[in-house]
């Protein structure tokens, strides 16, 4: 009893410390408007710069290290059961809030992984018109795109690094093919949650590496359109049975069912109301994903004790000062955002005559030490590898076809 007693007492501690690194914006009650998030691709340069000038602004004040901090301090309870996806829609949500506390006009973009899904290197967003790729050899530090020689101050003081899985590259992702599948064969949200956290969102983290693949990553901008993408994906699934913006299943990290009414980690805000993007408080959509209908949305029954949660965080920490931000520290060649010049249009540089590789398997300590499900992880990875050979047979015969027509 004690010993539970004592976990107890330590996850309250770590939410109030996380909660209080901070701003804690309330969600609205009502939308004056519905936005819409898109491909960060597709964004026009001016508004590439407007993000960008944003997330440094984030980054200058420190925010980025309490998103990470908050996130890595209850990592057991939102990853691998149902609160998953709720709960990082919840945390997008709480960043585009703070990015629009900076300007009003901009919204959270999403990162479309599966462009460039068999050559991530290729992608426009992995270079220095974007965010960065590989950090530099020896220390692992990005040094290039908007967060060049970022610092960061949890969970110590260093910079911002990535470490790409074999080396050079990162290895492949899901094709988008093979995402679609999940959204065809999942019935219920436990079964959709399971096969995309351990199979297309794993694949990423670990491809990247360095504090990409850690329970802090959102120090790392790109956590959060990657997780947007993530979310698209869930609003995709959903928007095919509209009572799923309604209902849940499955259980969270204690073995508790997940219902609609259940509240949600760190926020105490229930599961329901993040169960349509475009419902009170999130108030925005995916470019091509339908909305929720307004009478599929839930309702909910109460509201979360949000005084008690802001006093909380302000108390703790009251006189505790914010600490210097290590990029104030560190030599900031980037200061004006990346020239979107040459490197805005990358091509998929591929040899069209090879086949193309599935992505390797993630390996068990990896998965569970980031509480994912082993065996989930191993049939996704069959079924990827099914995917990724059924494109290949397409690509030899409409290879043999154009042969056969000259």
């Amino acid at each position: 009893m004690l010993k539970f007693v004592c976990i107890l007492l330590a996850v309250i501690a770590s939410e109030v410390i996380a909660k209080s690194m901070f701003p804690m914006p309330r969600l609205p009650n009502s939308c004056s408007q519905i936005s819409v998030r898109r491909d960060i691709i597709s964004l026009p340069p001016d508004e590439l710069l407007r993000f960008i000038r944003v997330v440094r602004e984030m980054h200058r004040r420190g925010w980025m290290d309490g998103f990470g901090s908050m996130h890595d301090h209850i990592s057991h309870q939102i990853h691998g059961n149902e609160q998953f996806f709720a709960w990082h829609r919840r945390f997008l949500r709480h960043f585009e809030i703070l990015m629009q506390e900076i300007d009003p006009g901009v919204m959270l973009p999403y990162w479309n992984w599966g462009t460039y899904w068999q050559s991530p290197i290729a992608d426009p967003v992995l270079t220095g018109a974007y965010f960065g790729g590989n950090g530099r050899p020896g220390d692992n530090c990005v040094v290039e795109g908007a967060q060049a020689r970022w610092g960061r101050n949890y969970p110590t003081r260093n910079c911002l690094t990535r470490r790409f899985r074999y080396g050079a590259t990162t290895g492949a992702f899901w094709p988008m093919r093979a995402v679609r599948d999940v959204m065809n064969t999942a019935k219920t949200h436990a079964q959709f949650r399971s096969r995309i956290e351990n199979g297309a969102h794993g694949i990423v983290h670990l491809g990247l590496g360095g504090d990409f693949e850690t329970m802090y990553a959102p120090v790392d901008v790109l956590f959060f359109m990657h997780h947007a993408m993530i979310d698209k994906i869930w609003a995709e699934w959903q928007s095919r049975d509209p009572l799923r913006y309604r209902n849940v299943d499955g259980y969270d990290s204690q073995r508790i069912p997940v219902i609609a009414s259940s509240l949600m980690p760190f926020y105490s805000e229930e599961v329901g109301t993040a169960l349509a993007t475009n419902g009170p408080g999130y108030c925005y959509v995916y470019d091509d994903v339908p909305a929720a209908p307004s009478g599929a949305m839930f309702k909910s029954s109460r509201r979360a004790s949000f005084a008690a949660f802001k006093a909380a965080a302000n108390n703790t920490m009251a006189e505790q000062q914010a600490p210097e931000a290590v990029a104030e520290a560190m030599a900031d060649e980037a200061t004006d955002a990346p020239v979107v010049g040459s490197e805005f249009h990358v091509k998929h540089a591929l040899n069209d005559t090879m086949d193309f590789r599935p992505p390797s398997p993630m390996s068990t300590e990896w998965l569970r030490g980031r509480h994912m499900d082993v065996a989930e992880a191993a049939r996704m990875q069959a079924l990827v590898n099914n995917v990724v050979a059924q494109i290949n047979t397409e690509r030899r015969q409409q290879r043999a076809a154009a042969a056969r027509a000259e």
